[in-house]
């Protein structure tokens, strides 16, 4: 007699964990890269970590998937498994429990020089499990100049010190070589190391948090958890893609230019393509100018991080921010391109900013094209007058020497279909994330005055939802001799529109001197002021999406009664008459309507700096 088999039920070690069991691990890894947040928030020395928290934490598991992004600067954590593979590449199985490892090359997976990256291996029971990341932007990192920005650098012998992933601890203690060698290239040598300490207490504390998980629920519950969370997120993102429409846009989108290459201004173009039946947004870059002889090429990392940034923001915030989701991007880049991956040895030291902050909203605003309501326009290009690196001596503390960024001003948020720009948006390399410093504690951390911080009327792109305006500030040297640097942008391309907005406000930047005559600077600034001379910045606003005749002429009141808008802008581009008695502004109905029917009939030309090159469904 033939016996039936049957199928065994799966024993419990192969049965998958259930749903509440992994959102509660999901949530567990998120709170132990909070708590390395907080560390490193409490313990940074440099103004530029304590009040701007420009800074990021992350953990990868040791396949190299990120578990969560969504705690970071973007264009920090958007590719952070990067890091570790550099890691693993450079020293496979030299790799042990008490390790920790730097970097800040950008050859080497890193974001720019600027960004000190420290990560960590976790072991438990002694496996290998995860990595601890922290990255934090320094003041100075033995730059040339006193900044870790180098806009004008020629190739990457001009942008200072170089940790292509090299291993600065040892069962847990510091390799002395390697801290002293970027003591004796840094201006503030114990600013630099209490930065060091307090990023290094990060991914320690990451490294405990992570082996208290794995104490508690075993290390075969996590690792299934790190597949199974990583294949739900995939799923919610083949899911959000089906619900796009099928379709194939090319963009192109200009950058201010600083050299004779491109004298008409460095284009950047990007295609993307949704296929919605695969489940697949594909990102094609290739068609982008070589490495330019400036320090703004991207790296690696800032190129991938800027179209995941793009792509996730229009798939929704349901859809986990991990590699499962991130697989559903396809990105086609090529070595050698500024707009792509650098070939050595072009400069990237301000692969963070600058190009990164048109190619996120290019790639984003191409969705626009494919239905009404995605996609949205640009933010703040560069980094304006009023986020400089500072430098110089303070007479306040014995002529102690500092070096600092400020990020004061950084505004310009975009506007997207629904939604005015967020106020303190920034750039999407940031997305909202860094903090702004106040005027008291810029004027504690260094010998400068901040003589204006104000709204800059009219300064955001007009749009059926407005792009957020730009800051005008003004700053004053107490003392002699205190240096100013700035790799400012969007002066000749400011922030465009999207879906028939206009494009923000430019930036500008002017040194005035005691008399008050002003003289315009570049973007890539370099000033150097004395008591009572001013470093006068004008911020670019963020790009308007929709046809500013829809707005709202109720928001447009209010844009006017809030002194964002100018009533002259309301009439002219908006549409909008309003009554006004004292400060209280009201619609005229009847004239308005009147008025958008005669400007309809005129169809004036909105001026933007993005253009559709193909679009196809």
């Amino acid at each position: 007699m033939s016996q039936v088999k049957t199928a065994s039920a799966p024993s419990k070690d192969d049965a998958p964990i259930d749903m509440f069991t992994m959102v509660v691990l999901r949530r567990r890894v998120e709170a132990v890269i909070r708590d390395m947040i907080n560390t490193l928030f409490r313990t940074g020395r440099s103004g530029v970590l304590n009040t701007a928290m420009d800074f990021s934490c992350s953990i990868t598991d040791d396949s190299l998937r990120t578990v969560s992004t969504a705690l970071g600067l973007p264009v920090h954590v958007g590719a952070i498994e990067l890091i570790p593979k550099a890691v693993k590449e450079k020293f496979g199985d030299d790799i042990r429990p008490g390790d920790c490892f730097a970097n800040n090359s950008g050859y080497h997976g890193n974001t720019h020089c600027g960004d000190f990256t420290l990560c960590a291996p976790v072991y438990f029971e002694g496996e290998l499990v995860f990595f601890t990341i922290a990255r934090a932007h320094l003041g100075d990192m033995g730059f040339p100049t006193p900044t870790t920005y180098g806009p004008l650098s020629r190739d990457v012998y001009e942008e200072g010190l170089k940790l292509p992933c090299v291993r600065i601890q040892r069962d847990n203690s510091d390799v002395q070589e390697v801290v002293d060698i970027c003591k004796a290239n840094i201006r503030a040598p114990e600013q630099f190391y209490g930065d060091y300490i307090a990023t290094l207490a990060a991914v320690r504390t990451g490294e405990a948090g992570m082996q208290k998980i794995c104490a508690q629920y075993g290390i075969g519950t996590v690792r299934k958890f790190l597949t199974q969370f990583q294949d739900y997120a995939r799923d919610m993102a083949i899911d959000a893609i089906r619900q796009l429409p099928a379709g194939r846009v090319r963009r192109e989108a200009f950058y201010d230019s600083e050299t004779d290459l491109y004298p008409d201004g460095i284009p950047v173009r990007a295609t993307i393509e949704v296929d919605p039946v695969e489940g697949l947004v594909t990102v094609d870059l290739l068609d982008n100018v070589d490495n330019l002889p400036l320090g703004i090429n991207l790296t690696e990392a800032t190129m991938t991080a800027s179209c995941l940034i793009a792509v996730l923001t229009v798939l929704g915030p349901d859809v986990p921010r991990c590699t499962g989701s991130f697989s559903r991007v396809r990105i086609l880049s090529r070595e050698g391109a500024a707009i792509g991956r650098p070939k050595h040895p072009a400069a990237t030291s301000a692969a963070t900013s600058n190009l990164t902050q048109l190619l996120c909203p290019l790639v984003r605003s191409a969705f626009s094209e494919l239905k009404s309501g995605l996609g949205s326009a640009c933010g703040t290009i560069g980094l304006p007058g009023s986020c400089a690196v500072v430098s110089g001596v303070d007479p306040r503390h014995d002529n102690r020497p500092f070096v600092n960024q400020i990020i004061m001003g950084y505004w310009g948020g975009p506007g997207l279909h629904g939604h005015d720009g967020w106020f303190t948006h920034g750039s999407s390399g940031s997305n909202g994330a860094l903090w702004q410093s106040s005027v008291e504690m810029v004027e504690q951390q260094q010998p400068v005055l901040v003589e204006r911080l104000e709204i800059a009327v009219d300064s955001g792109g007009a749009g059926e939802w407005n792009g957020s305006p730009g800051a005008f500030c003004i700053f004053r040297s107490r003392t002699d001799n205190i240096r100013y640097t700035a790799n400012t942008a969007g002066h000749d391309f400011p922030p465009f529109g999207a879906a028939g907005g206009w494009a923000g406000g430019r930036n500008d930047s002017w040194w005035e001197d005691k008399a008050g005559e002003r003289r315009a600077l570049p973007n890539s600034l370099d000033v150097t002021l004395n008591t009572g001379e001013k470093l006068v910045s004008q911020a670019c606003g963020g790009g308007g999406y929709g046809d500013p005749l829809d707005r709202d002429p109720a928001r447009v009141a209010e844009d006017v009664q809030e002194g964002w808008i100018s009533l002259e802008r309301a009439h002219r581009i908006h549409g909008v008459v309003l009554k006004t008695r004292g400060e209280f502004v009201a619609v005229d109905t009847e004239a308005t309507q009147r008025l958008r029917d005669e400007l309809l009939e005129r169809q004036p030309v909105v001026v933007t700096t993005a253009r559709r090159l193909e679009t196809s469904h």
